[in-house]
Parts: C-alpha cells; structure tokens; sequence
C-alpha cells in the first residue's frame, strides 16, 4: 500500500510540475509575442543586409543576421571545443542545426487560420524533417565541388560525393540522416510524452497548437496594388515560422564510412547556410555543427582538406 501511495504522490508531483512548466512557457511566449509585435513595426531588412557572399565567419554570421531579429536577445553559437583529429570516428556524429533567423519548414498545410504550415509531430513540436535536410546537404555538397573545381583545388571528386549519397552508383556507403529534433533522442522522446500526457490529461488545458506556439509565431505580408500604391485587397496572407535561435538535433550514421566521405559531409555543412522559405525575406538562415562527444569536428575535417586539397 505505501508503494502505491508514493507511486501515486509522486504521479501528481510530476503532474503539477509539468502544468507550472507550461504556465511559465505561456508567460515567456507572451512576452515574447509582445516584443515581436514591436519589432514588426520597424522596417524589414533589404536582401543586401542578408546577402551570401560564400562562406562566412562565426562573426560575420552572427553580424549578418536580419535587422528585426537583432532587434530579441542576440543568437549566440555555441563554440564547442576542438576535436582531436586521430580521435574523429568515421561512422557517426551528432548534427546541430541552429536558426539564426525564423525559419520556415512547411508542411504542405493549411487551415482557414495559418496559410502555411511548419512540420510538426503529433504533440506540437517542431521538427527539421530529414530527408529534406540530406537532400540540402547534397546539393551543398555539389557546390562546393563546383566553387573547388573553379578555384583550383582537388577537395574531392565527383564519383566520391556520389557514392556517399548514392546518386546513380550502388556502393557500400549508407547515409542516414534522421529527423532532427529539439533536444537528443531520448530527451525528444521524453519531451513528447511528456507534452502528450499533458494534452490527454488536460485537455481544456493544453493542446498541440499551445505547443507549437511555443516554439513558433506568425508573419503577416500583403501585396501592393501598383496602381494605388496600397495592400491590395484579399492579399494579405501569413506564415508560421519556427523561431530563430532554436537548435535541432540527431545522429547522422554514415555505415561504411571514410574519413574522405566524412569529410565531404563536413565541407557540405560548412557551405550550407539557407534552408525553408522566403530566404530573400530574410528567413531560414541557418548554422551546422557536427559533434563528436561534445566536440566540434567539422573544422577540424575542413582545415585538413583546405591545407591538402591544392592541385
């Protein structure tokens, strides 16, 4: 009887803990929204302010982020600790995407209160799909080699960039790359219960949309009618963009791997730098880390290949 009583306080404990997180989530999101609806007034950043000249700095990306975005608490990359180039294993490695700006995902969705949607999982949280993400890394990847070729490097090869993602050509490389979520695996799991509990348990209380509010918020845009200068009329339209310095993660395995085919993934997320839509807006600028026990090993596999790629 004394298990099932502790079993059963420690069941509403967690319950009042989920509930005063949740409250204190909504307080946060309203504050938020507050300062947001400030910022929306002042005026959007021109595609200048948020133009690619190839690969940035930490500090130039951090200085090129949008205008009405610098406007919150600066995003602040994490400068995780150097690997040591003998340690870098060759089968996996944990992939942090950062957004540096509001980032739109769509889903393909809509209803009669969100013209577009972001992918989002069964509790309301955002997700960075990932499929979507191999195919952006292929297609940096494919830049890079163009941008070497051009500039007389020997990086890597075509053959080699299609091997690791097996375009055309069966080889023993298999790149799984999975939905990136925002905390690890299990923690993700964890976060999901958690937030689906609270909706079944609660559900005047909590919904999936209240979650997703969380991590998300709406923008508004309109056209102008040229001949009157003025929002034309039934144009006006919004979005749901995830918000900027959220961080996704997951585990990329690379079964087969090589330090070359690894390091032909680690020069594709060192160019990539723009994912979703309405980039020229100013959205979707995003930042990519690969982890190895906390440290970084994408500079490391990058500076190698830039000091050993001359023809």
């Amino acid at each position: 009887m004394a298990k099932k009583k502790n079993a059963k306080e420690a069941r509403e404990n967690k319950k009042k803990e989920l509930l005063a997180k949740h409250a204190e989530s909504r307080r946060q999101q309203m504050e938020m929204n507050q300062q947001k609806q400030q910022a929306a007034q002042r005026p959007a950043p021109s595609e200048r302010d948020v133009a690619d000249d190839g690969m940035p700095t930490l500090e130039e990306q951090l200085k090129r982020v949008p205008r009405n975005v610098q406007s919150f608490p600066p995003v602040r990359l994490t400068e995780h600790p150097r690997a040591k180039s003998k340690d870098i294993r060759f089968d996996e490695f944990t992939l942090e995407v950062t957004a540096l700006s509001p980032l739109h995902l769509g889903s393909g969705r809509a209803d009669v209160n969100v013209d577009a949607e972001v992918v989002h999982d069964r509790a309301g949280l955002p997700y960075f799909p990932g499929k979507r993400l191999k195919g952006l890394i292929c297609e940096s990847a494919l830049e890079v080699l163009e941008m070497s070729e051009l500039a007389g490097l020997n990086l890597f090869t075509e053959r080699e960039m299609e091997e690791l993602f097996q375009h055309g050509i069966q080889s023993d490389t298999q790149l799984t790359i999975p939905n990136l979520h925002l905390a690890s695996e299990e923690a993700a799991r964890q976060m999901e219960e958690d937030w689906l509990y609270l909706e079944e348990r609660y559900i005047d209380l909590v919904s999936a949309q209240d979650v997703l509010s969380l991590y998300t918020s709406l923008r508004y845009q309109t056209m102008i009618d040229r001949e009157t200068g003025t929002a034309a009329e039934t144009s006006l339209r919004n979005i749901r963009v995830v918000d900027e310095g959220l961080v996704f993660c997951g585990t990329v395995r690379l079964k087969g791997g090589t330090r070359k085919k690894l390091t032909i993934l680690a020069l594709a997320l060192r160019n990539l730098s723009q994912a979703g839509m309405k980039r020229n807006r100013g959205f979707g600028r995003i930042s990519c880390a690969m982890l190895q026990h906390g440290k970084d090993i994408r500079s490391v596999l990058v500076d190698e290949a830039l000091k050993g790629g001359r023809a």
